[in-house]
C-alpha cells in the first residue's frame, strides 16, 4: 500500500499564515522566522536563502532578514559555503522541555530490550499538529532501514504511533484534528476518514495500534498510548520493527500484545517514582 506523502512544510506554513491572518494578536514576522527554522526538520542540511524561500513561500528579501537575525541570535549557524545549519541555540530551547520528561529517563531500561527483542527502534512521542515529535528513542543496532532521534517529525495520519496518541485524545481534539488535516493536508483526508478512524477505535478496544508498512513499506510499527499529563500533553510509545523481522502475523499476535505490556510498565514506573 502507497504510503501518504509525511510533512510538507511549506503548505502547513501558508495554510497556518492563512488562518492566522486576521488575529491581531497574531505576530506574523516571529511566526515567519519559526516556519523558516521548520524547514530544517528531519535533518535537511545546510540550506541556502534561496532554499528557505522556496520552502516556505516567503520572498528572499525577508528570507535573508530572518536568517540574518536568527544566525545573530544562535538559531542558524553558517558553514563554509555561507548556507544555513541550525545552531546550537535550537538545542538550548529544548533542552527545558526534554528534561521535565522524567518518563524518558525512567523509561530507558525497559525500551532497551524491547528493541533488543524486535530488532527495531522504541521511542516516546507526543503531538506536534499533525504530526508526531520523539521525545526520546534507543535502539541496540543500527542495522534498520530507519534510525530517527530525538526531535524526529512524522505524520499522524498513516503510523501506528498516531493511532495510539490520537486513540486517547479527547472527542473535541479528534475532531479538531480531521478538520484540520482537511484544511492543511486534503490528500491525506480520505485516508484518515477511510483507514485511520477506524484504527483508532480499534486501538482503543485492545489497547495498541499497528501500522503494517503504510508509512514506510521496510517498516512495521507497533504502538501504546501511555497517558496524559496533568497539562494534557499526550504520550505514546512505539517500535518501528524491519518488516524482514517479523510477518504481519506475528506483529499483532505478538508484538502487539508486548508493547501494551510494555506501555504498562512504563506508566507504573511513573506513578511510583
Amino acid at each position: 500500500m502507497a504510503a501518504v506523502s509525511s510533512i510538507d512544510s511549506a503548505s502547513i506554513s501558508r495554510s497556518k499564515a492563512a488562518v492566522d491572518a486576521a488575529d491581531p494578536s497574531f505576530a506574523t514576522t516571529l511566526a515567519h522566522g519559526l516556519d523558516v527554522l521548520a524547514v530544517f526538520r528531519n535533518g535537511s542540511g545546510s540550506l541556502s536563502n534561496a532554499d528557505l524561500a522556496a520552502s516556505t513561500g516567503l520572498s528572499r528579501p525577508t528570507v535573508s532578514r530572518l536568517t540574518y537575525t536568527l544566525a545573530q541570535l544562535g538559531y542558524l549557524k553558517r558553514d563554509a559555503k555561507g548556507r544555513f545549519e541550525l545552531g546550537l541555540g535550537i538545542l538550548a530551547a529544548a533542552y527545558p522541555v526534554l528534561s521535565a520528561l522524567k518518563v524518558r529517563q525512567l523509561a530507558r531500561p525497559l525500551m532497551r530490550d524491547f528493541a533488543a527483542y524486535t530488532g527495531g527502534t522504541v521511542s516516546i512521542a507526543m503531538p506536534f499538529g499533525l504530526d508526531f515529535i520523539y521525545v526520546e528513542t534507543l535502539r541496540t543496532t543500527d542495522a534498520v532501514p530507519h534510525v530517527p532521534d530525538v526531535g524526529f517529525t512524522g505524520t499522524l495520519a498513516t503510523t501506528a504511533v498516531g493511532r495510539a496518541l490520537l486513540s486517547i485524545a479527547t472527542k473535541e481534539e479528534l475532531e479538531a484534528y480531521v478538520a484540520n488535516v482537511k484544511a492543511e493536508r486534503p490528500e491525506e483526508a480520505e485516508y484518515v476518514e477511510r483507514r485511520m478512524l477506524p484504527d483508532i477505535e480499534l486501538c482503543k478496544e485492545r489497547g495498541f495500534g499497528v501500522s503494517l508498512g503504510e508509512w514506510r513499506r521496510e517498516i512495521f510499527g507497533v504502538a501504546a498510548p501511555l497517558y496524559r499529563t496533568p497539562t494534557g500533553d499526550r504520550l505514546s510509545v512505539n517500535c518501528g520493527i524491519p518488516s524482514f523481522r517479523f510477518s504481519s502475523e506475528q506483529i499483532e499476535r505478538e508484538c502487539g500484545p508486548r508493547i501494551l505490556g510494555l506501555a504498562r510498565s512504563i506508566r507504573s514506573l511513573v506513578a511510583s517514582a
